[in-house]
């Protein structure tokens, strides 16, 4: 597992990074976004996406720890990001007016395919099949470039909200 070290030190840096923008646009934008329910909860359902892949390449660079535990920490990371983005999720939708933003970033959101490819990675490792470490390349590629998506709707499609 030590293989993964420079992956995970690339993919946390990446998420760290990102997230820091994402507050950026946020606060730049953060008007409209604060008046919607609805914007907000998809802003943050960014946010839990960039920190479960920035979490799971914390838990991944832990020196000499074993598959099993890596796979139960990525179940765990998995569970906790599932419950919040689920609650998240539930706030958007109370919106009775959604924005066109909120519809558009339900959509296009990578959530599901992270979380999935995580805990199908964890569930591997835990049943001692090492190569589920894999999975993780794609749901990082999921969760960084879907993340990117969202950050970047928010930077240009604030103005094309509905009233």
């Amino acid at each position: 597992m030590r293989e993964w070290t420079d992956f995970a030190v690339v993919v946390g840096g990446a998420s760290a990074a990102l997230t820091g923008l994402l507050f950026v646009a946020i606060s730049i934008n953060i008007g409209p976004i604060g008046r919607s329910i609805g914007l907000r909860s998809r802003g943050a359902q960014t946010l839990v996406l960039f920190a479960v892949t920035l979490v799971v390449s914390i838990v991944l660079a832990v020196p000499d720890q074993s598959p099993l535990a890596l796979g139960i920490e990525l179940l765990v990371v998995v569970v906790i990001a599932g419950a919040g983005l689920l609650t998240l999720d539930r706030r958007a939708e109370r919106e009775q007016d959604s924005p066109h933003l909120a519809r558009t970033l339900d959509r296009v959101s990578p959530n599901v395919l992270t979380l999935a490819l995580t805990a199908a990675a964890g569930v591997l490792l835990i049943t001692d099949h090492e190569w589920g470490l894999y999975l993780l390349v794609p749901s990082a590629v999921v969760g960084v470039v879907g993340g990117i998506a969202n950050a970047w709707l928010f930077l240009t499609k604030l103005e094309d909200r509905d009233p």
